[in-house]
């Protein structure tokens, strides 16, 4: 008889968070923020550690959360700002 699997001791439980209207809100805005830029799973996962601290939104409170949107944000304006200055430098603008 095969031995049951027993669940890893060493490892911890994330935190459970309720899901909130705001922190649905919220993920929904990581997560299309993270998508505009294009970033990759491990890219995504650095910057959030960058922003926050913590790898996944699941771990992150609704404060946390709001961080790492403001920052995906500043990414994704810094981004755009370059973008436009490679056209004016392009074209002379």
């Amino acid at each position: 008889m095969p031995k049951p699997i027993s669940p890893n001791p060493k490892r911890q439980e994330a935190p459970k968070f309720p899901l909130t209207p705001r922190r649905k809100a919220l993920l929904a805005r990581v997560h299309d923020l993270a998508r505009r830029l294009d970033l990759q799973e491990e890219a995504y996962r650095l910057v959030l550690l960058a922003l926050t601290g913590k790898r996944t939104c699941r771990d992150m409170t609704e404060d946390e959360l709001f961080q790492a949107a403001l920052g995906l944000e500043e990414l994704l304006r810094e981004r755009e700002d370059n973008s436009a200055q490679a056209l004016r430098r392009e074209f002379g603008w």
